[in-house]
């Protein structure tokens, strides 16, 4: 491998010609191999991709391997005894121009890949973008010709231009590279020490398109994991229908393999759909792209998919189509939490839909025009095909527009509410648009509509609603808003949580933006999943709950307060083993402080006594910091035990020393976990007064000898509980 600190391009298979020469680990995470070297045919000739241009100089060959490789490469180019006459770029190094003649070879530079004839093989270390040079060069190698290509890919991705897509540097020379099986990725990979090697022994089947699909050709197909699915099988599959022919024998042959017909399945929850192996993962991806296709899906403005009308749904064809004025307040901007990039663009509502395969114009003013806004339909946005079964399409049902015209045209095949995307570094205050041609959706804000209104926009018709105030937006299913009848109320509950998980965040209570609860038919992760823009929970019982204000202050709805914590955790200075720990600070303190309902709330932590019996039950059970890190609920008992005999003013005084800190500024340069655990017992004892090493020692968190020196000013502490497992003194 090249020296530490350059990057080596990647290779993929596009057709069943290609030979793996040479692999390496993608990262060190991830145990998934990359092809580094790889050999094809073209015609008559043949093609020698190789990683990276640097093995075609001064360091890299003057290593025995490397010059080794070239030689092979030379032998191979003619098979009888002649001097063979090369072309290399302009920039080719000196090193490889005397190597190459040090082997017999006659040498010259190809000026624009213009080839001489009787020349047998051409070093290119450049990319090739003229059409023209790309005819010579395919011309060059389909006529008996070698090209031995050595990647630009990593120099090209360091001066690419960062406001463009990276389709956009994808190298040109990919255009020959594919007719001959071989596609030059736009992936890249560090060498991961300084003797790092690649390697020559036999490559993985998920390596090869050929292999793959001899694989899942059969019935009981080679375990794989998701991390080669989702780095070489998938992408390999993907690269060979962008690049080869519908009507080619290798698409022909992957569509039989994967079952491929001319419909498309439309999994439902009714009758789900069985995507469990990689070859139905695959099928279900490549039918859709296939059925795209033959239906122009990409360009057409009134397609429908079927699978709509199940999810999100349908929109009555009688359904009034109106025109809209719509207001909206500017919600943008960092509020402490775990935000996104800053040009990430956040969602606004607009609270009208957009009926799949219907065009919607939206009209902004000219002052808008440079503000970067963009039109969204539809919210539900999680790919699924990592699932092993779909209820619902299986894709990102949405689509964006650029709003850069006074008027833009906006449509979906699956429809959706639709939405304002802004920057979330505007300056704008409010902005307005008029929206003809959508459907009014149930959309209440609190302190902008009444429940005398209420009666009429519950009947809106659009098949989802919003529930929303300046703190905390509900996204779900229409169906489900039928029965209610005070949404103000049940909208000032739920401002009460978030106000009760600000405090204890030690942020504002007047929010920079809402967070968001998505209803989806099938939640891409676990039962409900949260990340920096959203929270996804499935539209079962806890979506009623969720909508039923008496149920919420008498039960509470453990879940949905849960995953509202993780939304304020202080990522980046908690300790690794607690996140699904201290969201429970914040699900206990609404329980606690707005339910009224003390700490004791959930099946695993039932009451005071079946804590000290979990407790109890970890320390004589040779405890150690890996069980405590496992286990979420034991974890939670020592913080349990420390607002229990403290309150929750210690916690709050130790989360105000980390809100003070800052949490963002440790997303770029995080702290070890050795000094997150240091953190936590630092902020904690100053927090309570008192000196929690015993406290630590038994629970078995390791603590720095630093930390604890510096915890000797306050007073020892420890629950009557754990006294009888402190050690004996010597």
């Amino acid at each position: 491998m090249p020296d530490t600190g350059t990057f080596v391009s990647v290779f993929y298979t596009t057709n069943e010609e290609p030979d793996v020469i040479a692999t390496h680990r993608l990262t060190p995470q991830v145990e998934v191999a990359a092809t580094i070297i790889m050999a094809s045919n073209l015609g008559k000739g043949q093609v020698f991709a190789i990683g990276s241009s640097a093995y075609f100089e001064h360091k890299l060959l003057t290593d025995q391997n490397v010059q080794k490789l070239l030689k092979n490469i030379l032998e191979n180019a003619t098979t009888h005894p002649k001097k063979l006459k090369v072309a290399v770029t302009k920039t080719a190094d000196a090193a490889l121009i005397s190597l190459l003649k040090a082997n017999k070879a006659k040498v010259y530079i190809a000026e624009a890949s213009k080839l001489q004839s009787n020349t047998d093989i051409y070093f290119l270390t450049n990319d090739v973008t003229d059409t023209t040079e790309l005819q010579t060069i395919e011309k060059f190698v389909s006529n008996g010709g070698n090209l031995v290509y050595g990647s630009p890919y990593s120099y090209i991705f360091k001066h690419r231009d960062p406001n463009k897509s990276y389709l956009n540097d994808l190298v040109k020379i990919n255009t020959v590279l594919c007719k001959a099986g071989i596609f030059n990725a736009y992936t890249l990979l560090l060498p991961e020490n300084t003797n790092d090697r690649l390697a020559l022994t036999s490559e993985p089947f998920y390596l090869q398109l050929k292999n793959i699909m001899r694989e899942l050709v059969k019935p009981f197909q080679k375990s794989t994991t998701p991390t080669e699915y989702a780095y070489a099988i998938e992408p390999t599959l993907e690269l060979a229908f962008l690049n080869n022919a519908d009507t080619s024998k290798v698409i022909k042959k992957i569509k039989s393999i994967l079952s491929i017909g001319d419909t498309l399945a439309i999994p439902t929850l009714k009758k789900p759909l069985d995507i469990s192996t990689p070859a139905k993962k695959a099928g279900y991806k490549f039918s859709k792209y296939l059925f795209d296709k033959s239906h122009n899906v990409g360009k057409s403005t009134d397609f429908v998919y079927p699978e709509s009308k199940s999810f999100p749904g349908e929109v009555p064809k009688t359904a009034k189509r109106t025109t809209e004025f719509i207001d909206i307040a500017v919600k943008v901007g960092s509020q402490g939490l775990a935000d996104p990039y800053p040009d990430y663009f956040r969602l606004h509502s607009t609270g009208v839909y957009v009926p799949a395969g219907e065009k919607v114009n939206i009209i902004v003013d000219p002052k808008y025009k440079n503000q970067h806004l963009k039109a969204q339909i539809g919210i539900h946005n999680d790919d699924l095909q990592q699932m092993d079964n779909l209820v619902r399409a299986g894709f990102d049902l949405t689509k964006s527009f650029e709003l850069d015209k006074d008027s833009t045209s906006v449509f979906s095949p699956y429809g959706g509410l639709l939405y304002i995307r802004i920057p979330d570094s505007s300056t704008l205050k409010s902005i307005n648009i008029v929206a003809n041609g959508v459907v009014k959706a149930p959309y209440y804000k609190l302190e902008k509509n009444n429940l005398t209104e209420w009666a009429n926009i519950k009947n809106n018709p659009a098949p989802w609603t919003e529930l929303a105030t300046d703190k905390i937006i509900l996204t779900v299913p229409t169906y489900r808003i039928k029965d209610l009848e005070n949404p103000e109320s049940l909208l000032k509950f739920w401002d009460q949580v978030m106000d009760a998980d600000a405090d204890l965040a030690i942020i504002n209570h007047n929010r920079t933006h809402p967070e968001r609860i998505i209803i989806d038919n099938q939640v891409a992760y676990g039962y409900m999943f949260t990340v920096w823009d959203k929270i996804v929970a499935p539209d079962d019982q806890s979506c009623e709950w969720m909508l039923n204000e008496k149920i919420l202050k008498e039960k509470g709805s453990w879940g949905h307060f849960h995953e509202l914590g993780h939304r304020h955790q202080f990522w980046y200075l908690d300790m690794n083993e607690v996140s699904e720990v201290t969201t429970n600070l914040y699900t206990m303190y609404v329980y606690d402080k707005v339910l009224k309902k003390g700490l004791y709330n959930h099946e695993a932590i039932q009451s005071k006594e079946e804590v000290k019996k979990k407790i109890q039950n970890y320390l004589q059970n040779q405890p150690t910091f890996k069980k405590w890190g496992e286990d979420p609920f034991l974890a939670l008992s020592m913080y349990i035990q420390i607002i229990d005999n403290f309150g929750w003013e210690p916690i709050i005084r130790a989360n105000s020393i980390y809100r003070e800190m800052d949490p963002r500024k440790y997303y770029e340069k995080p702290l070890s976990n050795e000094q997150r655990i240091d953190l936590w017992f630092t902020s904690i004892c100053k927090a309570t007064d008192s000196n929690l090493s015993s406290f630590f020692e038994i629970w078995k968190i390791p603590v720095s000898e630093k930390a604890k020196t510096a915890a000797q000013k306050y007073k020892t502490w420890l629950p009557q509980e754990l006294v009888t497992y402190l050690p004996p003194k010597e």
